[in-house]
């Protein structure tokens, strides 16, 4: 798994249940999506990414055993910062 940044922190757990929308996954905590900003995240259910598309695809790249290695969008904790 890469190496986090020190400020990273895993992210916060998505309100609403995610079920029934297509391409959501189980995610585990030491899952690289778990510190994505993208990512709607729903600890012991189903979680999305918010860049995933209806057919159920998500933007990363997963070993074999279903775990993102690579993004090219992974947002680790970086939200978008307003214009001064």
């Amino acid at each position: 798994m890469p190496t986090l940044p020190d400020n990273a922190h895993q992210a916060l757990p998505y309100p609403t249940a995610l079920e029934n929308n297509p391409g959501c996954r189980s995610i585990s905590d030491d899952d690289l999506y778990a510190w994505c900003s993208h990512l709607l995240y729903r600890p012991g259910e189903c979680s999305l990414c918010s860049l995933s598309l209806p057919e159920g695809y998500w933007p990363s790249r997963s070993d074999e055993d279903g775990y993102a290695q690579s993004c090219p969008s992974l947002r680790l904790n970086q939200h978008p910062q307003p214009d001064k």
